[in-house]
């Protein structure tokens, strides 16, 4: 599979097709201007380029390309063109655009002037013939057109670029279009970086085998990270496409610190790009996929070290649930002994809780340090307490969006609502958003029946509603001062249990 970087200059010659499975032109003055004022703003210093997207096409019998994805740039690069054409002699589009099911839009896009009659006889005439007029609308608002003209058509050419990706003869380009294009799913840096490091001219004479023992590594690692438990313990949502491309984002940002030539961090298809401009750099090819392999299988080692060490999974899941990012933990944790990686792991997970009667929902700050503070509690009691350690369940409790809730709520309308730490716990979006202002007696009911069901309540929610952090039991049905007040001192000792107490 031909996969590269190809400048608009570098198209010239080249012949497209759009088949009929794909939908017409269809951009609007949005999409035009937003393309044109990204263009302009980017800065060519230092020889950068600007990645438009992935153009995915399969070559024909008659030598000319079969667009897959990319029309819709491809035909605004064109337009623009024909505008520049006007300028500048020398700048007529350098490639064809042919339409199997419109055979006049190609005719047409090939006759735009300023001087031609826009009509509405054709739907892609429309489209086009609004790009081309909202595209002169833009120029015009420029201090200068004719200036903008020749500096965007100098960019264009020289420095903006698509990732070509060329599909082998045996694929089929329709299931590839459905799959890139059905929610608009555009193909991942994964995907991308896969078809740039198994490409036969990376290896010597045992390429077959080489590529087979990448591919199954691959396969293995990305089903590795479909586990929701071990996904959602490293991050915070689901990520669209494949989850490979985690790992290939973070060790992108160690090569690109390291590169002659950085890639912007804001660059699309950042990544592919860091990796692409490294191979294409290095001396031996096959030793470059071999170290970038070999990087990715310890980077997903180093992880799974990380979920199946429990008192490392607990720490790292609690901080990366708190915003910690990844490569801070790396900090905490690379080049360092057990001991010392501990250390750094609960000194980063300390919060303030010697003053938890102060806390109360009043300010955002306390709101989030007291949510802080109640997943600590539930992932500090299961390490603690449990005669066997329990994983806690970070997927759940963020699929769930378990947050801060009232454990009793007022009733009466003119009472004031008890918005102190002793009467605040973790509840699931569902039962906050139904059970809002129940009263703790009714809430008890829905957390049993909650857990009687199997479903996932978390531990310390349980106990405070089964009032395992009271001593006075004679009063089950309501949840008094007295109950508020030995909550705050269980979570208080639990806490300090948790950090003075055991080295993680």
């Amino acid at each position: 599979m031909a996969i590269e970087k190809k400048t608009i200059g570098d198209l010239k010659g080249l012949r497209f097709f759009v088949p009929s499975y794909q939908r017409g032109y269809r951009w609007t003055e949005f999409d035009v201007s937003a393309l044109l004022d990204d263009v302009a703003e980017f800065s060519v210093e230092g020889d950068k380029r600007y990645c438009i997207q992935a153009l995915i096409v399969k070559k024909r019998d008659d030598g000319s390309f079969e667009v897959v994805d990319g029309q819709q740039r491809l035909t605004t690069i064109y337009i623009f063109m024909k505008i520049a054409a006007q300028e500048i002699r020398s700048a007529v589009p350098p490639f064809e655009l042919n339409y199997e099911t419109r055979k006049n839009s190609g005719s047409f896009l090939k006759t735009l002037s300023d001087e031609t009659n826009f009509d509405d006889s054709n739907i892609d005439f429309y489209y086009m013939g609004r790009a081309y007029s909202n595209m002169n609308k833009w120029l015009e608002s420029q201090p200068d057109k004719s200036v903008a003209i020749q500096e965007l058509n100098t960019k264009i050419r020289k420095s903006v670029f698509f990732i070509w990706y060329e599909l082998l003869h045996d694929i089929d380009p329709i299931a590839m279009f459905t799959k890139v294009n059905l929610g608009k799913i555009p193909l991942t840096n994964a995907e991308l970086i896969k078809a740039l490091i198994l490409n036969q001219d990376n290896f010597g004479t045992d390429a077959s085998k080489r590529q087979t023992e990448i591919s199954i590594a691959w396969d293995r690692i990305e089903q590795g990270l479909r586990d929701d438990s071990f996904w959602y313990f490293l991050n915070e949502k689901e990520q669209s496409g494949t989850r490979i491309d985690m790992l290939f984002d973070l060790l992108a940002k160690d090569y690109n610190a390291i590169a002659q030539n950085p890639i912007s961090t804001s660059q699309n298809y950042f990544p592919f790009l860091v990796f692409s401009a490294a191979l294409k750099n290095a001396k031996e090819k096959e030793e470059f996929v071999n170290a970038l392999w070999s990087d990715v299988e310890k980077l997903y080692a180093e992880f799974r070290d990380w979920y199946n060490d429990l008192n490392k999974y607990h720490i790292i899941g609690y901080l990366i649930a708190n915003g910690t990012t990844i490569t801070e933990i790396f900090s905490l944790t690379r080049g360092k002994r057990k001991n010392a990686v501990n250390t750094a792991l609960l000194a980063k997970s300390k919060i303030k809780y010697d003053d938890l009667n102060m806390l109360a929902l009043d300010t955002t700050a306390h709101k989030k340090r007291i949510r802080q503070l109640l997943l600590l509690f539930n992932i500090a009691t299961l390490v603690c307490k449990s005669e066997k350690q329990y994983r806690f369940p970070f997927d759940i409790y963020k699929r769930e969006q378990w947050d801060i809730e009232h454990i009793h709520a007022t009733a009466d309308e003119t009472d004031d609502a008890d918005d102190s730490l002793g009467n605040l716990a973790l509840l699931d979006c569902h039962t906050n958003r139904s059970y809002k202002e129940a009263q703790f007696i009714d809430k008890r009911k829905i957390i049993i029946e909650r857990e009687s069901k199997g479903l996932f309540v978390p531990l310390c929610t349980k106990n405070v509603f089964l009032k395992v952090y009271s001593k006075n039991l004679n009063d089950m049905d309501l949840w008094n001062e007295k109950d508020k007040t030995e909550y705050v001192s269980a979570i208080k000792q639990t806490l300090d249990t948790f950090f003075n107490e055991r080295s993680v």
